[in-house]
């Protein structure tokens, strides 16, 4: 009979093991943020939902804390997508767009929160966030419309709701989370806090609220696997997190995903200290072109044309885009006079006989 001098090891006692080890180069490294993601992921495996969101949260605050802020949006985004039901996710993702002046993000965040409250059958609270958007900026017709809608189309009545008051004694929070909200400064337009405006049509209701978040455009959009793969793998490749590669590299993670407003961010926070300056300034035109922004674009043609080692090929791709974008701009003239310089240089150059040929006829 053989006899088993080692007994096979079971999936919890590999978690633990693996868990050990990962709290252990916290305590070693504390600065070391990419490891909260990596104990995030390890519970996400086991099935611990709730842990798994914590560690997120960790993450996305030291994140902030080091000003890398569109990581931060990543997580509390990526996190908001496995449990919707975390409301302190969305208010610190609310607040940490709103902090930032991405005012319509947080906007539609909250939006997020109250159609979450709605369906929970908590129509007190979801009426109160609402309040909140109309109080962010009074002057905003966009905004009450989007709360009138809102209204109108779960058939609520506002004022009848906050004078019933509260289903039940149900917080604004979660448990296990103990972060309160905190006055944030909007620019010259004023404090948002949230806090505050949960609590002041009831006083015997206990609401604690959360903190921080940003990212962009619609409600709907709270998707982020795939940037966050990208943001993940960056993170995951880059120890020192704020270097001039380091931001190109997660530029171009938005770039690929559509998020071209925090690809130019990225792009720009590069450029000085990068040595690719001339492929740099290409990504950031490529952005402004796709936002309309054709005299952003033009100033970066500019930036580029002066870089010290720039090659004549460069050169010249930074003439014809500077011609491209008189063209877009309506300036058929300057646009005209730079193809036929690059026609009389190489005549086969990209499409310039077809611009030029255009161009003639106007």
């Amino acid at each position: 009979m053989k006899l088993s001098f080692f007994k096979k090891k079971s999936p919890e006692d590999i978690f633990k093991e693996t868990l050990a080890k990962y709290q252990r180069a916290v305590a070693d490294n504390p600065n070391d943020i990419r490891v909260h993601v990596k104990i995030a992921e390890l519970y996400l495996e086991h099935d611990r939902k709730k842990e798994a969101i914590d560690e997120y949260i960790l993450a996305a605050r030291a994140y902030q804390d080091k000003s890398l802020l569109q990581i931060a949006v990543a997580i509390y985004t990526h996190a908001l997508s496995i449990a919707h039901d975390r409301v302190e996710l969305y208010t610190e993702l609310a607040n940490l767009h709103l902090r930032n002046g991405f005012v319509g993000d947080g906007v539609s965040v909250l939006e997020k929160l109250a159609e979450y409250y709605h369906s929970s059958d908590h129509e007190y609270e979801a009426t109160q966030v609402l309040k909140k958007i109309k109080e962010i900026d009074p002057n905003n017709e966009f905004f009450k419309q989007k709360v009138e809608n809102f209204l109108e189309k779960k058939d609520l009545d506002e004022e009848k709701t906050i004078k019933a008051g509260p289903r039940d004694k149900w917080h604004l929070t979660d448990l296990g989370s103990s972060n309160i909200v905190k006055n944030i400064q909007l620019g010259n337009e004023g404090f948002f806090d949230l806090q505050s405006a949960l609590t002041d049509d009831d006083d015997d209701i206990d609401f604690s609220f959360e903190q921080k978040d940003d990212q962009t455009d619609d409600v709907e959009d709270l998707k982020p696997d795939e940037v966050f793969k990208q943001l993940k793998t960056i993170m995951e490749t880059h120890p020192d997190q704020d270097t001039p590669a380091f931001h190109y590299n997660l530029g171009l993670a938005y770039q690929r995903c559509n998020q071209t407003e925090q690809a130019i961010h990225e792009y720009s926070l590069a450029l000085d200290g990068l040595p690719q300056k001339v492929e740099c300034c290409k990504r950031l035109i490529d952005c402004h072109v796709q936002l309309k922004h054709f005299d952003c674009a033009l100033e970066v043609v500019e930036i580029a044309l002066i870089v010290k080692d720039i090659t004549e090929a460069e050169k010249l791709d930074m003439v014809y885009q500077s011609g491209l974008l008189y063209k877009y701009i309506g300036d058929y003239k300057k646009a005209l006079k730079i193809f036929k310089k690059i026609y009389s240089i190489d005549q086969n150059y990209r499409s310039v006989a077809m611009e030029l040929k255009q161009l003639s006829t106007r």
